[in-house]
């Protein structure tokens, strides 16, 4: 999701970090910084909440800022102290939604499922942004609570909590703000190489101060070519991201769990004119109904449904509706082992028979050198086609598994109840 930034009185806030679950409680920071590497991130942030850990990340490149706080953390965290509200009392809550209004009238939400965040759980948008995901969300069911402003309690959720996103935020006794460091963003931390450390620790041994000095200097050398060598990393990346832009599928397909939403909600109605619906195909730019006619007349149908195509025997029908989805496909790509990972973790939680396969690398165009010799640009992602019967699991229900980063789906079938998703995973 975009990052958002904004300022509650002296105190700068961001939301919609990207949160990934950490799984070595020894070593918390360095799990972190190396999954930073790897998603290419360089400002992190670590919250804990009883036995579980997570590490939300964000580019300074996006308009993060060392220092400033995660609202999301903080939101969880006085979640986690304070509990909330439901079944008849105050309890712990795991399992809760959250929506508030910001002072520069965006609205920020989250969701956590068994005290994490989901992937995409934490995010600012417009009030119908965030009404929507809340109200699609909500509807996956499994919730302890809905937590958030006095206005939203007309939509019925059960459980709802009414407090606006003041009485969550920490404060000193004169009511001023009372930032932590624990929910600041940090930078990601790099470390001199094994080789110079041993090598200056073994010469200082011998001459302290000349070989600390030859260390200084040859560090800096370093440190001067590194950066000149990232620069110009940098300048082939994005040289090649102005070439390869029209390459990169995914930012051209929708989100996947927009994609199930939309899909959903054409699935009504199951029956037209007493027709029952035996097939249901979506695709990203029109959906399929296979009908039969269960003993009632091809009239009724056609009340209902006036483009229908019935067949000679009368009693099979199909029908075709158009979609529409926009593309919003910027979400950062993991890399393949953490993404292939956490799918099938998701998968075997859900009792889901997934079905991953490598895909061949994409053709590229070529490009000529200097040279005159074609050459063939690096391919910067994998891909990996996946399907999953998900039985009598919507794809909404199965929302931990297709809201993965790089996660798109090209085809979601329903066949008299049984639900199949197929698509492709996106990695480095």
């Amino acid at each position: 999701m975009p990052l958002h930034t904004l300022q509650i009185g002296k105190t700068r806030f961001v939301c919609g970090l990207f949160w990934q679950s950490l799984s070595r409680p020894r070593d918390l920071w360095k799990e972190a910084c190396q999954l930073a590497f790897k998603i290419d991130a360089d400002l992190v942030v670590l919250r804990k909440d009883q036995a579980m850990a997570q590490a939300g990340y964000a580019n300074a490149g996006d308009g993060a800022k060392r220092g400033q706080q995660s609202l999301a953390a903080i939101i969880s965290k006085t979640i986690a102290i304070e509990g909330a509200h439901y079944d008849g009392h105050q309890q712990p809550a795991h399992n809760w939604l959250c929506a508030f209004k910001l002072p520069d009238n965006l609205w920020a939400y989250c969701a956590v499922r068994d005290a994490n965040f989901l992937p995409n759980g934490d995010f600012a948008g417009t009030r119908e942004e965030v009404l929507d995901r809340l109200q699609g969300d909500y509807a996956l069911g499994g919730w302890n609570v809905v937590i958030g402003e006095p206005e939203l309690e007309q939509y019925g959720f059960h459980n709802f909590n009414a407090k606006t996103l003041d009485a969550l935020l920490p404060k000193h006794k004169n009511g001023q703000l009372y930032p932590r460091k624990w929910s600041a963003l940090r930078p990601v931390k790099t470390t001199i190489p094994p080789g110079l450390a041993i090598a200056a620790g073994a010469g200082s041994l011998v001459v302290a101060a000349s070989i600390g000095l030859y260390f200084v200097q040859h560090h800096k050398k370093m440190e001067q070519e590194k950066e000149m060598a990232m620069a110009a990393a940098r300048a082939r990346l994005s040289n090649a991201s102005a070439r390869q832009s029209d390459e990169r599928p995914w930012l051209a397909k929708p989100l996947a769990l927009d994609f199930a939403r939309a899909c959903q909600d054409r699935l009504d109605p199951l029956t037209a004119g007493g027709w029952r619906l035996d097939k249901f195909e979506c695709q990203t730019a029109k959906v399929d109904y296979s009908w039969t006619s269960d003993g009632s007349n091809v009239r009724y149908l056609l009340e209902k449904i006036p483009a229908a195509a019935v067949s000679i025997t009368g009693t099979e029908a199909t029908s075709t509706a158009a979609i529409s989805l926009k593309s919003n496909g910027k979400d950062v790509l993991l890399a393949a082992d953490i993404v292939l990972r956490k799918l099938l973790e998701n998968s075997q939680s859900l009792g889901v028979v997934l079905r991953l396969t490598a895909n061949p690398p994409p053709p590229s165009a070529a490009v000529t050198g200097q040279a005159g010799n074609a050459l063939v640009p690096k391919i910067e992602w994998k891909t990996y086609a996946l399907s999953a019967d998900l039985g009598l699991l919507t794809p909404l229900m199965a929302s931990t598994l297709i809201a993965q980063p790089g996660v798109r789906l090209n085809r979601i079938s329903w066949n008299s109840g049984n639900w199949l998703i197929e698509g492709v995973v996106y990695a480095k």
